[in-house]
């Protein structure tokens, strides 16, 4: 009847965890991504103007700068940069955390858990045309009015990320793992799946028992909630892990390992000028039956706006980090704890990429049964 309490009670537990987030409000949040504001401006702009400007009232211009406009509107030009940084980032924090020994639940072993970690961003840091990238491309705090600035003035440091886990143990030494789990401050949501192969699992005695056990793995992490990017985190990794007896009542197994990230990030169709509405701009009449365009009624540079459409560059990052963790099972009861951090700058492979290394501190609870 004991065994059964604590089963419940941890199960319930991360229920009433998840199911909070589920409740939250779907409006903004200060942390979601608005890549819509990483744009630049086209050079030697005339005094007094830029590209949001124009984007408002681009007849305007032409009359003050005829000449200038040489038959097009200049428009906001995207921060491709700006966005790689911000992408790799958040791709890292949302990664596959490996948290776990070498050694597997074992075969019809089941754990289910709640992780928490916390991974550290370049809240502060500028690309290479000089922007925050992270102060650019979040939303930032409500203003009193109810509506949100320009920009996000107090990025977080480190993005907080909520996870669900169930971990099942299959023959032969694999184990399988489903997640799924959300970033605090934002309405981002990412599911994943792992899969964990232990290589040396089920020797106790002889050579091999003196052994550590030995493993590799793969895990998935893709982003939800947002509409402008699709983003995903592949993880590939290999750990070294040695259980330790403790009054044989409970096991303390520290761990090693080393992993390789993967990175997939992709635009879809963003506003470079998102306060101005290019329909109302354009004084949009219908669609022009020839050439399939609008048909504007606020002159011939009235569509100009429609020019501020744009897709980022499609981006792929590389990264390596190291893991160190240690798990302590007593019974049913399960905790463990992992530190996970950039083995080399992230420009080393992602020449776009300008920020500084990045860790996670990540920490679970739940039952092993």
């Amino acid at each position: 009847m004991r065994t059964l309490s604590k089963v419940a009670l941890a199960v319930a537990s991360s229920v009433v965890a998840l199911a909070t987030a589920v409740a939250r409000p779907a409006h903004a949040a200060p942390m979601d991504p608005t890549p819509d504001r990483l744009f630049l401006n086209p050079p030697n702009l005339p005094s007094g103007w830029d590209c949001q400007k124009i984007a408002a009232n681009p007849n305007g211009f032409v009359m003050a700068h005829p000449l200038r406009a040489g038959g097009a509107v200049p428009s906001c030009q995207a921060n491709n940069a700006g966005w790689a940084n911000m992408m790799s980032e958040l791709g890292y924090a949302i990664a596959p955390s490996a948290f776990h020994p070498a050694r597997t639940t074992g075969f019809g072993g089941f754990a289910l858990s709640l992780e928490a970690s916390y991974a550290h961003i370049n809240a502060d840091a500028t690309d290479k045309n000089g922007v925050q990238y992270w102060h650019q491309g979040t939303q930032g705090q409500t203003q009193p009015n109810g509506s949100f600035g320009t920009s996000n003035e107090t990025p977080d440091s480190l993005l907080q990320i909520y996870s669900l886990k169930a971990r099942k143990g299959l023959p032969f030494g694999f184990e399988i793992a489903g997640v799924l789990g959300y970033v605090a401050n934002t309405t981002l949501w990412l599911g994943g799946a792992d899969l964990h192969w232990a290589i040396l699992e089920g020797y106790r005695t002889g050579v091999l028992g003196y052994l550590p056990d030995m493993s590799v793995g793969a895990g998935v992490r893709t982003m939800s909630g947002q509409s402008s990017f699709y983003l995903t985190t592949v993880g590939i990794d290999a750990q070294i892990s040695k259980p330790i007896t403790l009054a044989d009542a409970a096991v303390l197994t520290p761990y090693v390992g080393a992993q390789r990230l993967m990175i997939y990030a992709n635009s879809t169709n963003v506003n470079l000028a998102p306060n101005t509405d290019a329909l109302s701009t354009c004084g949009y009449g219908g669609v022009n039956q020839m050439t399939g365009g609008p048909i504007c009624r606020n002159g011939t540079y009235g569509n100009a706006d429609f020019n501020n459409q744009t897709v980022f560059q499609k981006q792929t990052f590389y990264r390596w980090r190291g893991i160190a963790g240690l798990t302590y099972r007593y019974e049913l009861l399960y905790l463990g704890g992992q530190w996970a951090m950039d083995m080399e700058d992230p420009g080393a492979e992602n020449s776009i990429v300008t920020g500084a290394r990045q860790w996670t501190l990540s920490v679970e609870a739940g039952v092993f049964f």
